[in-house]
């Protein structure tokens, strides 16, 4: 009996140290908490847009592929009555009228970005103080059938690039020729050759390249939304008793204005094209005499009138400096954009009255 009771507390005890069913568990410990994170948000990326780059030619505003570097060529045209018709203005991109000097000579400065295509141009005269002047501020190369000592010397002072394409050691080289088939005086049968001209700036070593700033800005469509009504614009030169007059007729199917005077449409005496503008400025100008030729005092700027589209509003305009362009403005002072095209310029002495008018309706008729 004792040895029963004895194996009895020996197990019990050994039950007791084993951990038996009434042992306490271990201690765990809880795994951490995890703090949770939010995965950083990505702005979206906005990718700048660049407005694909525009090149224009400075004088017509046509697109172009690359960036103008060209020279600009000119060519002094006459504008008397007696020495019409013109030849090869309707290829000029811009053409500058004016008064010359006095006893009422009028003549026209033919601008071109790309001469080489002219054929010919004239007829050619010589230049004059105010034709260098407008070569200085657009650094123009100038041919002209020579000129007076006192006209030749300004061109020298300005540093204007130009030359006599009426002297035989360079008209030789293929720059003019004389067409005396029709009624002219023989000093107006001269004709520019637009690629011999080209040419000979090139021999002679003048820069045919040139980065500049022209002045004009472009608009696809230029008609003024605010303008007046202009079917008609007539502009009448006028200068201390001297007076010429230049109508502009719009031409709503083409969408130019026709060039007029001496009371007839301008036309190219070879190919018959009619002379008309996209654009016609006129630019009220303060106009002395030095000697006998007119000068034009262009840093002052001044007021005029823009017309394209058959509407005409009034403008301003102003210069910089003796080499720098025009630029016209709104009369608000905001930039005027012209449309693209070819473009007449007036350079009217101050006081030249401008008119204009919307061309009459046609007459009813009732049938019978």
């Amino acid at each position: 009996m004792k040895k029963i009771f004895a194996l009895t507390l020996a197990l019990a005890l050994l039950l007791c140290g084993c951990g038996g069913a009434n042992a306490a568990a271990p201690e765990t410990t809880a795994p951490a908490a995890v703090e949770e994170t939010q995965a950083p948000t990505t702005e979206p990326t906005t990718v700048p847009t660049t407005e694909p780059v525009v090149y224009r030619n400075p004088l017509n505003g046509e697109l172009l592929d690359a960036p103008f570097t060209d020279r600009i060529f000119a060519n002094t045209v006459s504008n008397m009555a007696e020495n019409l018709p013109h030849v090869g203005v309707t290829q000029a991109d811009v053409l500058i009228e004016t008064f010359v000097n006095k006893n009422n000579i009028i003549r026209c400065l033919a601008l071109y970005t790309d001469i080489e295509d002219v054929e010919a141009i004239g007829s050619t005269r010589s230049t004059r103080p105010i034709f260098n002047q407008l070569a200085q501020h657009y650094d123009l190369i100038l041919s002209h059938a020579g000129g007076s000592s006192q006209a030749l010397e300004d061109a020298a002072n300005r540093g204007i690039d130009n030359f006599n394409i009426d002297a035989w050691e360079v008209s030789s080289q293929g720059t003019s020729y004389r067409d005396t088939e029709y009624n002219r005086t023989y000093e107006n049968t001269l004709f520019g050759i637009g690629a011999g001209i080209k040419a000979y700036a090139e021999a002679q070593g003048m820069e045919m390249s040139l980065e500049r700033d022209y002045g004009f800005t472009f608009t696809e469509d230029g008609t003024p939304a605010d303008g007046e009504t202009a079917d008609t614009v007539s502009l009448v030169f006028t200068f201390e008793g001297a007076k010429k007059e230049t109508i502009m007729t719009y031409d709503a199917e083409a969408g130019k204005y026709v060039f007029n005077q001496y009371g007839q449409v301008m036309k190219d005496q070879i190919t018959e094209e009619t002379e008309m503008f996209t654009n016609v400025i006129i630019m009220d100008t303060q106009i002395s005499t030095t000697g006998i030729y007119h000068i034009a005092d262009f840093n002052a700027g001044g007021s005029g009138y823009y017309a394209n589209g058959g509407k005409i509003i009034p403008i301003t305009w102003s210069c910089d400096g003796d080499s720098e362009p025009f630029r016209f403005f709104h009369e608000d002072g905001t930039p005027l954009d012209i449309g693209v095209g070819n473009t007449y310029i007036a350079v009217a002495p101050t006081g030249s009255p401008v008119t204009w008018s919307a061309a009459e309706a046609p007459a009813e008729t009732t049938a019978e």
